[in-house]
């Protein structure tokens, strides 16, 4: 049992340091702009939305050929800018011309000053030029942070996805998401601690254990040891769990699920052989000290 616990339970730290290596996961959908909930809720002053395959779509166009610039989207709510990394969209384009300049989609961010009394800035991000007509195509800008004096991340305070159109030609753009990562309770490199000190520790524990029971030793602090880590494996796997409604990185709810399947598994399978091998041994003293008084 001993060895079963220390083989297993040191893949904690293994599995959560080859982690290490592995590329960040993609990041998930925080929040979806649909074009007909803008509408509605007076958001949207430019273009018509459209029902394409039962999503709502925004077309745009324009029938002269005067350059334009048109914003698509303000998001100016604080909550959501702090969680977010990126914008993501798709569009598709039919018959735009493009005479003078060139038409693409951009964003811009809005970057308060360093420091109290200092002009706001902007930063601004193109996206690939398009004409003439196309299938839909996918575009992403990245959430751009400023910095405070002493180099501390500091917020957007708006972030604007706009439009050019050098001439005529119509634009359909997709609902618009907000893409980020959700808060980890604990890095990878945590995670790799961990596991590798929760291992050993298991592991230790657990030739203890074996080492006490096989001499029959020490029966009230190793049976009431193991119904407490039974215990502590249930938390760990409920916390798992938890974890994973959440949607935490694979480094926070592995290394809380296997310790508690561990725990769980190996002592709640050996507990009931340790009582009769304890009471097995009681039984074999008591025959043996009454042999001897006879």
């Amino acid at each position: 049992m001993s060895l079963l616990l220390l083989l297993i339970s040191s893949a904690v730290a293994q599995e959560s340091s080859s982690q290490q290596s592995v590329p960040q996961p993609t990041p998930k959908t925080l929040r979806v702009y649909d074009w007909k909930d803008l509408a509605q809720q007076h958001q949207l002053s430019v273009g018509d939305v459209i029902s394409v395959d039962g999503m709502s779509v925004l077309k745009i166009e324009s029938t002269n050929d005067t350059p334009q610039e048109i914003t698509l989207l303000k998001i100016s709510d604080a909550s959501v800018i702090k969680k977010a990394n990126s914008i993501y969209g798709e569009f598709k384009c039919e018959n735009v011309q493009s005479p003078q300049s060139v038409s693409n989609l951009k964003m811009v961010t809005y970057i308060p000053p360093a420091a109290p009394g200092g002009d706001t800035t902007t930063s601004q991000q193109i996206g690939s030029p398009f004409s003439g007509s196309s299938n839909w195509r996918p575009y992403r800008f990245i959430v751009v942070r400023g910095k405070t004096l002493d180099g501390r991340p500091k917020l957007p305070t708006q972030l604007e996805v706009r439009l050019v159109l050098a001439g005529r030609g119509t634009v359909y753009l997709r609902p618009i998401k907000i893409l980020g990562v959700t808060g980890s309770w604990w890095s990878t490199e945590q995670s790799g601690l961990i596991g590798g000190i929760g291992g050993s520790v298991i592991g230790c524990f657990g030739a203890l254990i074996g080492i006490l029971a096989s001499k029959g030793k020490a029966r009230k602090f190793v049976l009431t040891s193991i119904q407490i880590s039974i215990v502590v494996g249930i938390l760990l796997m409920i916390a798992g769990l938890v974890a994973l409604v959440y949607k935490q990185p694979y480094a926070v709810w592995y290394a809380l699920l296997l310790p508690g399947v561990i725990l769980t598994s190996v002592f709640s399978l050996n507990l009931s052989s340790l009582q009769r091998r304890y009471d097995e041994l009681e039984i074999r003293r008591m025959t043996s000290v009454d042999t001897l008084g006879s």
